[in-house]
């Protein structure tokens, strides 16, 4: 092949090269301009605006999430409802400077005129939030019988493609993961025969022990055997069922968990005080005392649900609960230390853990 065929050949193979290039970025740059379309919790196909800019978060559970993985410069409404001390500290303590859009998005007004590009929202409230605003509505919320470490990762997937924070989305994920695993490792291997009897006692407006609930993930997690689970034909409860102080003498709990808030801003605006149920309380009352968890004095404070799971709480409960429920299997667990680790995770803080065990009395080791 002569110099000049050679350098023809080259200039014909630069010239398909470039060829190719330019088509695909042609292919590109189509490819961008078509809207990301993802699977919500309702099943629905939802088109994503691009870009997203103005995001109103109803439900302060997804607000814990979008904080969390740097969503905090899209938000332009939020529900003040049930946002805890530390979520105070959410996005550089400017969280609550957020327009307050009712509990679950009852101020649909407000939230039309925020002109918001995408909202999170329950599958109940897709139709009235896309007839009213206009804009994209995403469901989070999945059923109760979704458990809640695999509720963690769905919604976070979801919140984490809608934002366009994958990255930040998989590196929360994998965090909570490092948490937890090593314990679920172990607890996930106990037979029921090896794994305390738990009552859970959801106190927070009742102002006594009765009220309680069949599911309480962190309980299983944490190598324990929720004696509500699968109770059925009892009264509704607060969130779960009412039973008496007879169901739990039947039950026998050895360890029984007392769940305490925090005042807490609610639906009409004003600040709650819970009523407490303390343990002395339990350890007192004469109708308890052949239960084993008050023979043995094993009864705690904990913390509770507020709308929703608190994430950074549920995942420092489990091993809040693993500790006190398996002292020999996980001695060797700083909860404070891991639960500051988790909570500045979210909230970007020191000791935010340490505050929130002081102000609820939860137990320390030290």
């Amino acid at each position: 092949m002569t110099v000049v065929q050679s350098f023809g050949c080259c200039v014909f193979i630069a010239a398909l090269m470039a060829g190719c290039g330019s088509g695909e970025k042609r292919r590109k740059t189509r490819a961008d301009l078509m809207p990301d379309t993802l699977i919500d919790a309702a099943g629905r196909m939802v088109a994503i605006p691009a870009p997203v800019r103005r995001v109103v978060s109803p439900f302060t559970m997804y607000t814990r999430l979008i904080a969390s993985i740097g969503g905090c410069d899209k938000l332009v409404g939020i529900s003040h409802t049930c946002v805890l001390p530390e979520e105070e500290r959410g996005c550089d303590g400017t969280l609550l400077d957020l327009p307050d859009v009712g509990p679950f998005g009852a101020n649909v007004e407000l939230i039309a005129s925020l002109k918001p590009d995408l909202i999170f929202a329950s599958k109940t409230d897709i139709a009235a939030f896309t007839e009213k605003t206009g804009a994209a509505v995403i469901a989070v919320d999945f059923t109760a019988d979704v458990p809640m470490r695999e509720m963690f990762d769905r919604q976070i997937d979801i919140i984490g493609k809608a934002l366009r924070l994958r990255p930040q989305a998989d590196s929360l994920k994998q965090f909570i993961a490092a948490v937890l695993d090593p314990v679920t490792l172990i607890t996930s291997t106990l037979p029921d025969s090896a794994r305390p009897r738990v009552y859970f006692a959801w106190t927070s407006w009742t102002g006594d022990i009765l009220n309680t609930v069949c599911e309480f993930d962190p309980i299983e997690l944490a190598g324990g055997v929720n004696v509500a689970r699968g109770a059925k034909n009892f009264a509704k409860g607060e969130r779960g069922i009412l039973v008496s102080r007879e169901h739990i003498m039947q039950w026998d709990p050895e360890v029984i968990f007392i769940s305490r808030y925090q005042p807490q801003k609610w639906q009409k605006g004003g600040p709650t005080q819970p009523l407490s149920v303390t343990i002395r309380d339990v350890l007192n009352d004469p109708l308890m005392q052949s239960v084993r968890a008050v023979k043995k004095k094993r009864i705690y404070y904990t913390t509770a649900f507020c709308n929703w799971w608190p994430q950074q709480r549920a995942i420092v409960q489990v091993l809040y609960m693993a500790k006190l429920l398996h002292p020999e299997l996980f001695a060797s667990i700083d909860v404070e230390r891991e639960g500051n680790a988790v909570f500045r995770r979210f909230y970007g803080a020191d000791s935010l853990y340490t505050a929130m065990a002081a102000e609820l009395e939860l137990h320390s080791w030290k």
